[in-house]
């Protein structure tokens, strides 16, 4: 007795259940063949042609099938999936949206739209359907790691990471959750725990190339070059086209001072992917080394840079630069270019006018927010990434918080680095409103509009990313720059640098393409460090008991080549006598080239580099500290001077010897020492400096009068509120007489 189309259909469905896809599908075709309008068979015949790689023929066959029979959920959800199998998202939501319309209790229908509206950008939306799938069946790891998917893509790392972990408890041994929760806590700022939860994953055997790169980015981060190196090769090993991890490792061989080696890694990244922005950036700022050879290799490098900044610029120009472009902005900066020790504002205004258009064109300017009305406090928002124990935070911040009238302004700060420590927590509770966060850019713009400052003050820009990225964009009515990183931005979009009078040359205004502001004196309210004493011996640090030691603890970029003879010729001069110096504290070959250009300075001068001078690993700052105590005299860097270091070497009452040069970042010391009433150490020029430095070997006497001297006058040199008070009357004065654009 020949079967009936219900029990063809089940033998069918058995070879289906079973994986004999070409049985069942031969069984689907029988029945077709006969009753050509069977919709169920059109249905199941185009899930195996969905199951085979043939999504086409699959939605032909589904698609009649619910021309047949449009009243079933499963025709509608497997539609829907052919749909998005081929790309076609747009169409298969309609498709998942039918189904449910059919079958609202289904949890997989609700996950499987979540997926396709998250797919479209649709986050909440996505959100809401996550969210109803796990009320209906709370035990699915997959739609927790959907709805953490989501949450994470809609910049809540918070609620992303407890759906990871919720899916890892429901699943313990599910790598891709691992994975994905290392890049909520990446988010988050909490390194250490994302660099466990990529090694777990990679553990499970989720050896893929993106757990590698993402673990080699916290490395990175965290310090830790040579294994961060490690990681991006391992990605590479593992998928050899892959962009990310090329720029990555490229941006280690830069740190390495590997610059040739960089450029071959930024411009491998581009040929992979063309709209590379960060590539395209970074390929264009690596011609700026972290420490020179000699003199011609710093023409070299300036030339480079100026050709490859104009290369970029015309791109810009002729519209290639696009959204990534745009989005990269401050990922790689023109930091080191100070460095080189000429005025910058020429190549600085190339840059910033062509950073902030990009911009621009992506990010239409924002309108002021109205001028306060009378009795209404200035509005002033505060940008910085180091709302932390950090340089920026004892120079600016920290005073402005505590010391700016609170009865005439309301304090907005944005908090765009990383790093969160008990300096964070007391600027988060000095200010009006406190955001920090691992942002987009966008979403940063978003909530410092929604606040709508009336001023912005950058207390630097060229350290920190994401403020940098800001910076060039109009997101108040006025927008400030302080001198943290003290040289022009030549933004357009910043009106005014707060510098000190003391540090400024008479032609400053030449230097800046921004307005200069001398604010009276130091420009800073800096508050006396308060330092744990340390015993420390000479001994403990390699230095000689009967030695004059100069110490010279700043970072090796400072040192410019020409500069290196200074070191012997003190030397040859004071007799015995040592110098210490601190090593780059991200790369040890840094350090190797900075010992080898000393290394030949000395021995043009017939001297022996180990018997004068010792370079000792970073430290806390508290042995820092310590470690001054230990010198004779503090020798300022020539061409880049010291400004916190030299307020916070004060404590010892040493003499400072220093060279006032032509731009405000080689006048910092002179500025303080000025402040303080002993002028006797500011050199006039590079042979002023080495006899000033050798006398003080030589008298004692004298030097211990320099001393006594700072130690009567150093208070000059802090808690200067008069500075407060002139930045308060400058930005009320902005406020009454500004004129928005036309």
């Amino acid at each position: 007795m020949p079967m009936t189309t219900a029990e063809t259909l089940e033998t069918g469905l058995r070879h289906h259940e079973a994986g004999r896809l070409a049985d069942a599908a031969a069984v689907y075709q029988r029945i077709l063949t006969t009753e050509p309008d069977h919709a169920d068979s059109l249905h199941l015949l185009g899930v195996v042609h969905f199951q085979t790689g043939r999504a086409e023929l699959a939605i032909s066959h589904i698609a009649r099938a619910i021309e047949i029979n449009p009243g079933v959920a499963p025709y509608h959800n497997n539609l829907a999936n052919a749909l998005s199998a081929l790309g076609r998202t747009a169409e298969a939501i309609p498709a998942f949206q039918a189904a449910l319309h059919l079958r609202p209790s289904s949890a997989e229908i609700h996950c499987n739209l979540g997926n396709a509206l998250k797919a479209t950008g649709r986050l909440a939306e996505a959100t809401d359907h996550y969210r109803q799938a796990l009320r209906l069946k709370p035990d699915l790891p997959e739609v927790c790691y959907n709805l953490a998917n989501a949450r994470l893509e809609s910049g809540d790392g918070r609620e992303a990471e407890h759906w990871y972990r919720e899916a890892l408890r429901l699943r313990p041994a599910y790598p891709e959750a691992l994975y994905n929760l290392g890049n909520a806590l990446v988010s988050l700022c909490r390194l250490k725990e994302a660099e466990a939860c990529y090694r777990s994953a990679l553990a499970l055997g989720s050896d893929h190339a993106e757990c590698h790169n993402n673990l080699g980015t916290v490395l990175q981060e965290s310090g830790r070059l040579k294994d961060a190196e490690s990681c991006y090769a391992s990605a590479l090993r593992l998928k050899p086209d892959y962009p990310e991890a090329h720029f990555n490792l490229g941006c280690v061989h830069q740190t390495h001072n590997r610059n040739q080696e960089a450029i071959a890694c930024f411009r491998r990244a581009l040929a992979l992917q063309p709209d590379h922005g960060a590539a395209r950036i970074a390929l264009c700022m690596a011609q700026l080394p972290i420490l020179y050879s000699d003199e011609a290799e710093i023409a070299r490098s300036r030339a480079a840079y100026e050709a490859e900044l104009r290369r970029l610029c015309q791109e810009v120009e002729q519209g290639r630069g696009g959204t990534s472009l745009a989005e990269a902005v401050g990922t790689s900066q023109p930091f080191f270019l100070g460095y080189q020790g000429f005025c910058d504002r020429e190549l600085q205004s190339l840059y910033g006018t062509m950073v902030a258009r990009l911009l621009a064109e992506t990010c239409p300017v924002a309108q002021p927010r109205p001028l306060p009305r009378p009795g209404e406090k200035i509005r002033l928002g505060l940008v910085s990434g180091f709302f932390h124990d950090h340089t920026i935070w004892r120079l600016m911040l920290s005073s402005w918080l505590k010391q700016i009238d609170r009865s005439r302004f309301e304090l907005f700060c944005y908090h765009t680095g990383l790093k969160h420590d008990a300096d964070t927590d007391t600027a988060a509770r000095l200010a009006d409103r406190f955001a920090e966060g691992r942002h987009k850019g966008a979403r940063w713009r978003e909530i410092i509009l929604a606040d709508a400052p009336h001023i912005i003050i950058y207390p630097e820009i060229g350290m920190d990313a994401m403020s940098a990225h800001l910076a060039a964009q109009r997101l108040a009515a006025v927008q400030c720059l302080s001198w943290g990183h003290p040289d022009t931005t030549g933004l357009p979009t910043i009106d005014y640098m707060l510098s000190s009078d003391l540090m400024e040359p008479e032609n400053g205004q030449e230097h800046y393409s921004e307005t200069l502001v001398r604010l009276p004196n130091l420009g800073t309210c800096y508050e006396p460090g308060q330092h744990r004493p340390l015993a420390l011996e000479r001994a403990e640090l390699g230095l000689r008991a009967s030695a004059t030691v100069y110490w010279s603890g700043q970072p090796l970029y400072k040192y410019h080549p020409r500069d290196d003879r200074v070191f012997p010729r003190i030397a040859r001069a004071a007799g015995d006598c040592q110098f210490v110096f601190i090593e780059f504290a991200k790369s040890r070959r840094v350090t190797d080239q900075f010992r080898q250009r000393l290394i030949r300075a000395f021995e043009a001068e017939g001297l022996s580099f180990e018997e004068h001078c010792v370079i000792l690993q970073p430290m806390a700052q508290d042995m820092f500290i310590a470690a001054v105590g230990l010198a004779d005299v503090i020798l300022d860097t020539i061409g880049w001077s010291g400004g916190r270091s030299t307020l916070d070497c004060l404590s010892h009452d040493r003499p400072f010897v220093t060279l006032a040069g032509p731009l405000m970042r080689a006048r910092h010391t002179a500025a303080i020492l000025t402040r303080m009433e002993v002028p006797e150490t500011i050199a006039t020029s590079p042979e002023d400096y080495i006899a000033i430095a050798a006398r003080l070997a030589r008298e004692p006497d004298w030097r211990a009068a320099l001393g006594a001297r700072v130690r009567q006058n150093k208070h000059r040199a802090f808690n200067d509120r008069d500075t407060i008070r002139a930045l308060e009357d400058f930005l009320g004065r902005c406020m009454r007489e500004y004129a928005p654009p036309p």
